[in-house]
């Protein structure tokens, strides 16, 4: 799903200080909070910066990095308005802090092309491997609008459900049936130009276009019947810019069918800064689909909105728009029922400084309870989405997470990575390290060897610009197999880390999952969209 998605997208800001709306405060009109001079400079730090997050290490950026990071903080401090702390004072002690503990640059080691890392342990071990490419047959398909190549943002399966590996459970019984839609096609995002494409398949291989609409900067799109008139619509995330910045171009929108059987754009939401994600469920048990809405925002915009469905004439939906969370750095929405007591609950990601993956319990009459399944322990993670699975079998739901979104600053880190975030029934979650991988923007759950336990595909998006490049090719695509021990890493491509997006499913229906990925910057004519088939051999099928 849904991608992120995304997120160069949405290009996740390194934020020191704290960011929230307001007018700009002086040193010395702050009154409260005042730091001994007794106290050490690690201390004076911890206290300052670990009142709104994280708090950074010297090791997240290499020395000549911190002037400028520091300097953003403070900036970002006086604007957001806080009158309960006092900043470090001088700046300059600050910066002498961590460039004295930065390292000269941020080593990033190669990782060999197969290895496994023990899932209790955490240790790698490697063996010697060249590229995996007998695996996947891969076909390339590209659309172009005026001779250019789209810049794909998010795509997803329109096809049966059953096609997709069981990721969450059926909510059938506490919501309206939202997606309609079981067309053998893909539906893709154009972030760039604002089009919205269905790509149909004729046994996995890409065959026709039907350019459906265009807007401003697709981020997202959702299949669902709003109106349930029995036909598919198309709810759409419109982030109003391909730059980041605060501004309130950001849009929700209601494709769907006319009388005429033309397609007809009706505005949900407006005036909100950049909307990343969305997603349907009736959240408050009326029998209607609500919406809840992702504004990434930027620096002083963003916020988690709940649109309440208060229709009375089907033909005409009518929602009110609430807040459920003021913070900005939303990028994924995805409902599941964690407490099991029949009510929709929902997971999100916040990016920005916030960095955490965070439930929101359901009390069954719109009233959201956060619990945190994970924070990270710096603002620099550059958290790039998630997925719910159940991955170790055990009957409720993990979270798949993914850490490399380098848009904010440009630079390789030796933490970015793929995690498993357990479910053990308490909060927070259990954390897991899977494997490393630069600039990972988006990993799904797939049996991809059918031996019935969760591997993983994982994709890779980075800039043009890279301030710390590598001496050797960085993997783009990876398939990381699960023995029930260990995870074993096949390479499936390198360097061509373009990939905001990514689908699995079984689009040529032979029982195996297949995936397709989609090219973010537009470089190739000839390839926009590619379906990777699953070709093992001996795939253990259980259709």
């Amino acid at each position: 799903m849904a991608s992120k998605i995304l997120l160069l997208l949405l290009a996740v800001i390194v934020l020191i200080g704290c960011d929230s709306q307001s007018q700009s405060v002086s040193v010395d009109s702050v009154p409260i909070a005042r730091i001994s001079p007794e106290e050490s400079i690690d201390s004076q730090i911890e206290s300052f910066c670990g009142a709104c997050h994280g708090v950074p290490r010297p090791e997240n950026f290499p020395k000549d990095r911190w002037a400028e990071e520091i300097e953003q903080g403070y900036r970002l401090f006086f604007k957001s308005g806080r009158t309960d702390l006092r900043p470090v004072q001088p700046s300059s002690r600050v910066h002498e802090y961590y460039r004295q503990y930065a390292p000269e640059r941020l080593t990033i080691t190669q990782t060999p092309p197969f290895s496994s890392h023990d899932r209790s342990s955490g240790e790698p071990t490697s063996q010697e491997s060249t590229e995996d490419t007998a695996w996947f047959l891969r076909r390339d398909f590209p659309i172009l609008v005026e001779d250019e190549p789209l810049s794909i943002s998010h795509i997803c399966w329109l096809g049966d459900p059953s096609q997709q590996p069981s990721s969450a459970p059926d909510f059938e019984s506490i919501t309206p049936a939202t997606k309609v839609s079981h067309e053998p096609a893909l539906l893709a995002c154009d972030m760039k130009r604002g089009h919205l494409v269905r790509v149909s398949l004729e046994d996995g291989t890409p065959s026709q276009t039907e350019f459906m609409g265009r807007f401003r900067n697709l981020a997202f799109a959702e299949p669902v019947d709003l109106d349930q008139d029995g036909r598919v619509d198309y709810l759409i995330a419109d982030l109003g810019s391909f730059v980041p910045g605060d501004h309130s171009k950001g849009r929700v929108y209601w494709l769907h069918r006319d009388a005429g059987d033309q397609w007809e754009k009706t505005i949900l939401l407006h005036r909100v800064g950049r909307v990343a994600s969305l997603e349907t469920g009736d959240f408050d048990a009326d029998g209607q689909i609500d919406i809840l809405v992702a504004e990434f925002g930027w620096r002083e915009t963003g916020n988690l909105h709940w649109l309440r469905n208060t229709t009375t004439d089907a033909g005409e939906p009518r929602f009110d728009a609430e807040i459920i969370d003021e913070r900005s750095g939303a990028i994924q929405i995805q409902k599941c029922d964690l407490n099991a007591d029949g009510q929709l609950d929902f997971v999100t990601v916040l990016t920005q400084e916030h960095e955490l993956v965070l439930a929101y319990l359901n009390d069954g009459r719109g009233h959201f309870t956060p619990q945190t399944i994970f924070a990270a322990d710096y603002p620099s993670y550059g958290s790039s989405g998630i997925e719910q699975v159940d991955f170790d079998g055990d009957g409720d739901l993990d979270i798949l997470m993914t850490n490399g979104d380098a848009f904010d600053d440009y630079m390789l880190k030796p933490y970015f990575s793929i995690q498993w975030l357990e479910n053990r029934g308490t909060y927070p979650y259990t954390h897991h390290h899977i494997a490393d991988m630069q600039g990972v923007y988006r990993a799904l759950p797939g049996d991809f060897d059918g031996d019935g336990d969760m591997d993983v595909i994982a994709t890779a998006l980075l800039p043009k610009r890279i301030d710390n490049p590598t001496d050797f090719p960085l993997h783009s695509i990876l398939l990381l197999e699960q023995d029930g021990v260990q995870f074993h890493r096949h390479v499936l491509e390198t360097a061509n880390s373009n990939h905001a997006t990514l689908e699995v499913a079984d689009f040529n229906g032979d029982g195996r999952p297949d995936f397709a990925t989609g090219e973010f910057w537009p470089d190739s004519k000839e390839r926009t969209l590619s379906v990777w088939i699953n070709r093992m051999q001996g795939y253990r099928t259980t259709q």
